[in-house]
């Protein structure tokens, strides 16, 4: 298009590009900082339609910058009111999908939405958003813990986990390591440590919550509040509700929701699947292994991003939410999640590493979104 030739180098927190004519040893070199990313996948998805209509000559260069700046101050596609329903939504779903305990999942929601409030009020501050997690997880911990001791019959620990689910980044541990066993060292190194300091932050904010409240207020002797069990059919609906509100969450377009909850489907259901006949790793590996193989196959039918999809699929795997049960199990000897041991967690993890590697090999995506 421009007849220049470039090469490039990408991280989470860096880009560095590279540009010549005809001597490629004269070269002009550009390094840009840039910020953490987020899990804006809306925008993602039309970021790959430009580029798609710009390698087909659909758009020029300058219409195409035109365009990405337009992309880039869009805003999101769903209103303040939409995102403030989904939080509560999403941790209620995560809460019912691994217990039946009704009063686990109202909690979850109401913590869920208080933290929602305190994103909302803190983004408009960049130096806060360091210690969000820690913020937003103490909170969680103490307002666990304050329903508790005020005789609400709910496990504190498993609440605080639903309602931080948002927060986890189960996401960013898989691609690191996906990105790490294929040999991009420096991405898959930068993520894995931004991730694991968030996985800590989050951990320490919600221990540190837990600890004020059970220093300044004695558990409450019996229990006073307690509802009837969900039914067994739960799953499938908290499933929806759960894959909706990521999809509002992550800024998904809602003409693409169906495909969406079509994945989130498939990597929970053939997880789940292969757990009942094979066993908790064999389950982790199918379910990635099943998401996978949707989202490269996705890509290749209508040439959009499947990494978006399985995006999804994989949060739905939970594998954040069994390393921040590793991390509990580790300090306190506690299991969070149901029969999930932190020796279970980390192996089924590596489980699903191996299913999307074995994904890729066997049907390979087209393009890097």
């Amino acid at each position: 298009m421009l007849g220049i030739n470039g090469s490039f180098l990408s991280s989470p927190t860096t880009f560095t590009c590279a540009f010549w004519l005809d001597d490629e040893l004269d070269q002009s070199i550009h390094i840009e900082r840039l910020d953490a990313p987020g899990l804006n996948l809306g925008r993602l998805w039309e970021i790959d339609r430009l580029i798609e209509s710009m390698e087909e000559g659909r758009c020029d260069f300058s219409a195409g910058i035109d365009r990405l700046e337009i992309i880039s101050s869009s805003p999101a596609h769903y209103s303040i009111f939409s995102h403030a329903l989904c939080w509560p939504l999403t941790g209620a779903a995560f809460a019912a999908l691994l217990s039946s305990n009704s009063l686990n999942s109202i909690a979850a929601a109401v913590i869920s939405l208080l933290l929602f409030a305190i994103t909302h009020f803190t983004s408009k501050a960049p130096h806060w958003r360091p210690i969000l997690p820690i913020l937003a997880a103490f909170l969680a911990g103490a307002s666990a813990m304050v329903l508790s001791a005020a005789g609400m019959f709910i496990d504190p620990l498993f609440v605080i986990l639903s309602s931080i689910i948002i927060f986890i980044p189960g996401l960013s541990l898989t691609v690191a390591l996906t990105e790490i066993s294929t040999s991009h060292l420096i991405s898959g190194s930068s993520r894995l440590v931004d991730a694991a300091m968030t996985m800590l932050k989050l951990f320490f904010g919600a221990l540190s919550g837990v600890a004020v409240v059970s220093f300044f207020v004695s558990p409450a002797p019996s229990t006073l509040w307690s509802l009837p069990p969900l039914p067994d059919w739960r799953i499938w609906p908290a499933l929806a509700v759960l894959s909706l509100g990521l999809c509002i969450a992550f800024n998904i377009p809602g003409r693409k929701i169906p495909w969406g909850l079509l994945a989130g489907a498939i990597a929970f259901g053939a997880a789940r699947l292969g757990e009942t006949h094979f066993g908790m790793y064999a389950g982790m590996f199918i379910g990635a292994l099943a998401i996978g193989l949707f989202s490269n196959l996705f890509a290749r039918i209508t040439r959009g991003p499947g990494s978006i999809l399985m995006t999804l699929g994989i949060i739905l795997l939970v594998p954040g939410s069994r390393i921040y049960s590793l991390l509990n199990h580790w300090v306190s000897g506690e299991d969070i999640l149901p029969h999930i041991s932190g020796g279970k967690a980390l192996i089924g993890f590596i489980a699903l590493i191996a299913g999307l590697l074995f994904s890729n090999a066997l049907l390979p995506a087209r393009k890097s979104l």
